[in-house]
């Protein structure tokens, strides 16, 4: 972490726009205090993007939208999905838009673009670059070092590490990235951010997961509900109990993967 913290310093030297890719889903809990402490250090421009907004709520990204434009006057923010080459041409004009004095060949457009692990840094680097550069993979801390890349004449991009922060603030920060996947699997235990993921989905969602796994959640707690969904699989340990571990595994996968639908585990409220 030092290390990092150094080389970031270094290179935000030689940076214009720092692009810091979040998660749409949960936004706060997947920032790094780092970058923003370090580019504040530099008065670098921020660009928050919002990535995976296709399956966060509409509503509640807008209101995360409106959230980094009011409290901080050098960052934007843009929901996009990473996978589309039409949504990351809206980065550079974004970008443009926070450092207007660098233009042309003379004047290249610096970006760097970080982001914790897993919220889709590496694909959003590749549409940025034209080409499969920056080794997309479901593995936290792919990326190691910063890496420079001359895109053209007039822009420079920078990748930096995926770095975590030493210390989570809460502990609902550190579910929300094992739910995420943004930490390593041995950092956390499945069943609790099952626990966990479930009754934030009963709280705001409950059609969401009474779809998905054709069930019914009235007066259901998230143990319970997981129960449920393990006993409807089949997912049965060698005493003929449910499996509570692999149904535990199995509804945070579905919710990774999208298959929950629009959802956001992370409102703006929440802050306070």
């Amino acid at each position: 972490m030092a290390q990092a913290k150094r080389n970031l310093s270094k290179a935000l030297a030689s940076v214009d726009v720092v692009v810091e890719v979040l998660d749409a889903r949960m936004p706060a809990a997947s920032m790094n205090p780092l970058f923003d402490e370090l580019r504040q250090e530099r008065q670098r421009p921020a660009l928050k993007i919002l990535n995976k907004a296709d399956i966060a709520d509409q509503t509640v990204t807008a209101r995360w939208v409106e959230y980094f434009m009011d409290v901080n006057s050098l960052a934007s923010a843009l929901p996009i999905v990473g996978k589309s080459k039409q949504d990351v041409r809206k980065i550079i004009e974004a970008c443009q838009k926070l450092a207007p004095h660098r233009v042309d060949a003379i004047k290249p457009l610096r970006l760097m673009v970080s982001g914790v692990p897993n919220v889709g840094k590496s694909t959003i680097l590749n549409g940025l670059l034209g080409q499969a550069k920056a080794k997309a993979a479901d593995e936290p801390a792919i990326t190691k070092m910063i890496n420079r890349y001359e895109v053209s004449d007039e822009l420079i991009i920078y990748d930096s590490p995926g770095v975590m922060w030493p210390k989570v603030d809460t502990e609902e920060t550190g579910l929300l990235l094992a739910v995420n996947n943004a930490i390593g699997v041995n950092a956390y235990n499945v069943e609790d951010a099952a626990i966990f993921l479930i009754e934030k989905m009963l709280e705001r969602y409950p059609q969401a997961i009474a779809d998905r796994y054709k069930v019914k959640v009235n007066n259901i707690d998230a143990i319970a509900f997981i129960e449920l969904v393990g006993d409807k699989r089949g997912m049965r340990s060698r005493g003929g109990s449910v499996d509570f571990e692999r149904a535990a595994q199995l509804v945070v996968t579905d919710y990774r993967h999208g298959r929950y639908g629009r959802v956001s585990l992370q409102l703006v409220s929440d802050l306070t």
